[in-house]
């Protein structure tokens, strides 16, 4: 059974542009169907794929919300 973009924001909790942009930078497999830019489907394999790729980059420590914030240098405390 193949799931829509609203199918996998419900089952991950996050809106549909997050999904957009998880399709958009590759960080979320994914199946294209139909003629142009086509629909985006997604199968259960691609959401537990994505979902082990997400707990190994959080294992590893890979991502850090504070190491990607700007310094704010015009406030001073």
């Amino acid at each position: 059974m193949l799931l829509t973009v609203k199918d996998v924001a419900d089952r991950l909790n996050v809106s549909q542009s997050c999904i957009y942009q998880l399709v958009e930078t590759g960080k979320i497999p994914h199946h294209r169907i139909g003629v142009g830019r086509g629909a985006i489907r997604f199968t259960e394999d691609d959401i537990s794929e994505y979902l082990q790729n997400a707990r190994e980059l959080a294992t590893a420590g890979g991502h850090s919300r504070s190491a990607t914030r700007p310094k704010l240098k015009h406030i001073k405390l």
